[in-house]
């Protein structure tokens, strides 16, 4: 995306890369097909538009997060990248809590210790592929492998990547050498942390030309989607809540400090400007979920999905589905958590699991907001990310969540380009700080909750009670 000072989108482009799953709890991409993207799309846009392309003033980059990238001394990936997704190392995951302790990780970093977490993931490969981590001479992110194709800085991450990833003591603002101590690792193998608005390289001479940029353009260290979404939807003051709604979703509150649930089920964050913090809650499987079920239900036209999804009462006559596809984060924190649509009868209709879907998904974020709600109420929550040009879904989470629901005016596609922008541009001079680059986001409309509220308090009660009711029975099934 090619972004103005004033928040436009000025041109786009976008390409899709494949995900490959070999077996169950492995999710691996090809950190190569990232770039070679990057390439084509750039590429595209600096043709047809040259007068943008000679005036880009720097480059952000945002990425998923909670993966490992692991590449060699000339920046080559080593091994395919683990994704977010990836939960293969299970055993790893054991031996961090026996040896260092969920709780003592969660007051380090501010995140939950799961498998899928970077750090996990670091230690599996050097006890699961030991040739191809003494290869290693870094562990990236996704987004950090970008900039280093961009600049040939294999040495940068930021810390909403590394707290994210349980890499980096999030109070301190630096990595714990006790901590890799106590596994063996060597801290060697990790990247240089920055904010994510720091400068740490420029445009390389054979990029600029690859790309139809000219040499030199500064580049930022960048951030997760997570972070850099924040800023994108404008969750810059104390307060400030929002929904992203994409393939996964999460909750996230802007906080002073970061916060420490004892029942850690919700993490922390640190913003690109390497200071401050959100509060977030993610579930792993919502517009995935949506996606999924058009699938299975052979229907491929999202309008027509909506539609017929909107011909079923408040509810769903009783279907409730739970989205586990592929394990859950907040607030249960449980790879093994599988998915099932629960109260079948011979009435239900494909429509019946069309609207159960989308009512899912809300019920699941509804048990994250309960959380943050704790701390207090949420007056208005803002929702970005493919889901929010829903109306049916956006009716749906406001009567569940019993909140007004906000729709920006930029659109729910762009927020973490933007977000990434913004940072960028502050990086640049162009902005005093994070505020006064993002005064352009505006709320846009606002779907308030309908009578409907009462009705889903009842299902939602089911919902709740579901996952530990059948756990057992998921784990063994696992």
């Amino acid at each position: 995306s090619v972004v103005s000072k004033s928040g436009e989108i000025l041109a786009s482009e976008k390409r899709d890369y494949k995900t490959s799953h070999p077996a169950a709890g492995i999710s691996e991409q090809n950190p190569m097909d990232w770039w070679e993207c990057v390439c084509k799309t750039t590429e595209t846009i600096t043709k047809g538009n040259p007068e943008y392309a000679a005036r880009i003033a720097i480059i952000g980059v945002s990425g998923h997060m909670l993966g490992s990238v692991p590449v060699d001394k000339e920046g080559n990936p080593v091994h395919p990248a683990l994704i977010h997704s990836d939960s293969r190392a299970a055993a790893q995951f054991e031996k961090i809590k026996a040896s260092v302790g969920a709780d003592e990780l969660y007051r380090m970093s501010g995140n939950v210790l799961d498998a899928r977490s970077s750090l996990c993931k670091m230690l599996w490969f050097q006890e699961e592929r030991p040739e191809m981590y003494a290869r290693t001479a870094k562990f990236l992110q996704s987004k950090d492998f970008l900039v280093s194709k961009l600049t040939g800085n294999i040495d940068t991450t930021d810390c909403s990547d590394a707290c994210h990833g349980e890499m980096m003591d999030i109070r301190k603002r630096a990595y714990d050498s006790s901590l890799y101590k106590e596994l063996g690792l060597e801290m060697a193998k990790l990247p240089a942390l920055h904010a994510g608005m720091d400068i740490v390289g420029h445009l390389k001479k054979d990029c600029a030309e690859l790309l139809g940029l000219t040499e030199g353009i500064p580049v930022i260290a960048g951030g997760g989607d997570g972070a850099c979404a924040d800023i994108g939807a404008g969750n810059v003051n104390t307060g400030d809540t929002y929904c992203s709604l994409g393939t996964t979703a999460w909750l996230s509150r802007c906080v002073e400090e970061p916060y420490l649930d004892e029942k850690k089920r919700v993490f922390n964050i640190m913003s690109l400007d390497g200071i401050h913090s959100s509060l977030f809650g993610a579930m792993q499987s919502a517009g995935g979920a949506l996606k999924w079920v058009m699938e299975i239900l052979g229907e491929d036209d999202l309008t027509e999905f909506n539609r017929l999804a909107a011909e079923v009462a408040p509810g769903s006559d009783g279907l409730i589905f739970q989205p586990y596809l592929d394990g859950e984060r907040s607030p249960i924190f449980d790879a093994k958590a599988r998915g099932m649509f629960f109260g079948l009868s011979l009435s239900h209709t494909r429509s019946h699991f069309m609207r159960a879907t989308f009512e899912g998904v809300a019920y699941a974020l509804n048990s994250i907001l309960q959380v943050f709600e704790e701390q207090g109420r949420s007056g208005e929550i803002r929702i970005i990310g493919g889901g929010a040009n829903s109306s049916l879904w956006k009716q749906i989470l406001a009567d569940v969540w019993k909140t007004p629901v906000a729709a920006l005016n930029a659109s729910a596609n762009d927020s973490t380009s933007l977000g990434v922008a913004a940072a960028a541009g502050a990086a640049a001079g162009l902005f005093r700080d994070l505020r006064e680059a993002t005064e352009y986001i505006k709320v846009k409309n606002v779907t308030a909750p309908s009578s409907n509220q009462a009705e889903y308090d009842k299902y939602f009660a089911v919902y709740q009670r579901l996952y530990e009711d059948t756990k057992e029975e998921m784990h063994g099934l696992r």
